[in-house]
């Protein structure tokens, strides 16, 4: 059974009655809220005392739920015979404490566990130096690198890590603790070979060398420099030897012909060489140590560390490609002032990817798309920082859309030019961490109000009479701390409204809605009362936070109606 949650000085008052939960509604002087001290779910030892009906309490273990209440979990012992107390309302007390019970449950626990620790005392003194018998213990197929093995060494026991050992672990493995170390064997009898194939294995032919046979003859050799034969001693790297002859492969960076993995056939040259080749004598392309590809020069040079192709001509370098009939379509040169790209007179310049044509740019300097609406201008990770244009167009016929990663979208009508979101009653404008400044249009907004579309209620209810007095007293002037900062408080803007958080707390002194909590997120089914919290955005731009509000129409409306029936009912007075 879990521990029980234990605090000091936890003792609140509390008004209501029944056999449910009960609300705490503030600390006894002197004392702590459950609130902020109490984790909620968390069991507790509890006591209620009635003081209006001090002949009622109850003592028993219980926890806060989400919504602050004393659940009663377990009753240990009541004014009810032990059973749960019916509390009337009224004034009561409500306290973190310990249960007697509790205490000597703990008492007896410490003394069975003290008498239990001496007869495991008791039995290793009997059991010390015994050599365990083996054959009462579970036989395994593999051992592990902690294993130990206990051997008779002398008149005495000694256990040995099984790591020193050969041992075979769970993966199916033998592993050794230390180097082997064979005889040297022969390509007949290979000193490292197979219980079903004997002749076949590694051996050692002479120092600094070792072989590999196959059905007792030798088949590769590695020299202590590093060579490798196959079929022969070895000079080179690599050696191999047939009997239609002998192919050698020297080390990278020495005049060489190679055969790669893939099957390229590669050609080395030494240290600071070059490949050239030539016609008639005369270098045409030269391949340079570094790598780099000359066209008409023997020297390419090497531009910012990259490989390069350096092409040299009487006035520049050009690359021309050529169509049927030996038409030029389109050419890259050089000139004094930098590089050209191009094609031939009346033929478009297009970009494709993947083997698929996605951008052209037509004879007369348009830059579009390959096919009509496929492709994008930027992607999700690979965005412009700024698009600057003249004008945004669309077709006759076409909206502008906006959309913001998968979230909703706005739209500009192609018929009235009238900015709308895509879905109905769906996307705000602006939000509780981004606000607009000021709104200008020519009239008020149009709110809803269809009676086909509401639920009626009616008129206000006497607390809410009351708090929409006492709301309007609350009624003043107040400057914005920002705009304060901003033009001093001299200069910053008088406005008049409500603060939020006293509109609130009037509703909730009513009995409208649950009183504002540290901690607990703030609910109302009143429209006109706001509260909004959000995260930070990925970028720190907007740091999490939360913000209270008002409907300031609803609001008014309701102040009005309120004021109404009080000028109605003095009229009838």
């Amino acid at each position: 059974m879990p521990t029980p949650f234990f605090a000091d000085l936890v003792r609140e008052l509390c008004h209501e009655g029944g056999t449910g939960p009960l609300t705490p509604s503030g600390a006894v002087p002197g004392h702590r809220r459950f609130a902020g001290t109490v984790p909620v779910d968390r069991d507790f030892h509890y006591t209620i005392a009635g003081v209006a009906q001090p002949d009622q309490w109850e003592v028993g273990t219980g926890h806060l739920d989400s919504a602050g209440r004393l659940v009663r979990a377990a009753v240990a012992a009541s004014s009810d015979g032990g059973a749960r107390v019916d509390f009337a309302p009224g004034l009561k007390t409500i306290a973190l404490t310990v249960a007697a019970d509790w205490f000597e449950a703990q008492a007896m626990v410490a003394t069975e566990a003290a008498s239990a620790g001496e007869a495991v005392t008791a039995l290793g003194d009997a059991l010390d130096g015994k050599q365990p018998l083996s054959t009462t213990h579970e036989a395994v197929p593999v051992g592990e690198a902690g294993d130990m093995i206990t051997v008779r060494r002398g008149a005495d026991w000694v256990n040995i890590p099984i790591a020193t050992l050969a041992y075979r672990d769970a993966g199916g493995r033998v592993l050794a603790g230390a180097a082997l170390a064979g005889i040297d064997g022969s390509a007949a009898e290979p000193s490292v070979s197979f219980a079903s194939d004997p002749d076949t294995g590694l051996y050692r032919p002479a120092a600094n060398i070792v072989a590999l046979a196959t059905g007792g003859t030798e088949r590769i050799r590695v020299t202590a420099g590093g060579n490798v034969g196959i079929g022969v001693d070895p000079v080179n790297k690599l050696d191999v030897q047939t009997s239609a002859g002998r192919f050698g492969v020297a080390s990278a960076g020495s005049a060489s012909v190679r055969i790669s993995s893939s099957g390229t056939m590669q050609y080395d040259t030494g240290a600071a060489s070059s490949h050239q080749f030539l016609n008639n004598g005369v270098d045409s392309v030269a391949i340079s140590s570094a790598g780099n590809v000359g066209i008409g020069t023997t020297a390419p040079e090497n531009f910012g560390g990259y490989r390069n192709l350096h092409m040299t001509g009487p006035t520049g370098s050009q690359i021309t490609l050529y169509g049927a009939s030996d038409t030029v379509r389109g050419f890259l040169y050089t000139t004094a002032s930098g590089m050209t790209v191009g094609t031939s007179t009346a033929h478009g310049l297009a970009l494709r990817c993947n083997n698929v044509e996605r951008v052209v740019l037509e004879t007369g300097g348009a830059l579009r798309p390959a096919g009509n609406n496929t492709q994008s201008f930027g992607s999700a990770t690979n965005r412009w920082s700024e698009l600057w244009a003249s004008k945004m167009v669309t077709p006759s016929g076409v909206a502008l859309s906006l959309q913001a990663g998968a979230g909703g979208q706005w739209n500009v009508s192609a018929s009235t030019g009238s900015f709308f979101p895509s879905t109905d009653n769906a996307l705000p404008l602006g939000g509780a961490a981004n606000r607009a400044s000021t709104l200008y249009a020519a009239t008020g907004s149009i709110n809803t109000s269809d009676t086909r579309e509401k639920t009626w209620r009616g008129a206000l209810t006497a607390p809410e009479m009351a708090a929409a007095r006492r709301i309007a007293l609350e009624l003043g002037f107040y400057q914005w701390n920002a705009a304060i900062a901003e033009k001093g408080a001299a200069g910053a803007r008088r406005h008049f409204g409500v603060r939020a958080q006293t509109v609130w707390a009037i509703m909730a002194d009513e009995g409208l809605i649950d009183p504002l909590v540290p901690e607990a997120t703030p609910d109302s089914r009143y429209a006109f009362l706001c509260y909004d919290r959000w995260d930070g955005d990925a970028d720190g731009a907007a740091p999490a936070g939360d913000r209270f509000g008002i409907r300031p129409d609803q609001l008014s409306l309701f102040l009005i109606a309120a004021q109404e029936a009080r000028i109605a009912a003095m009229e009838t007075a």
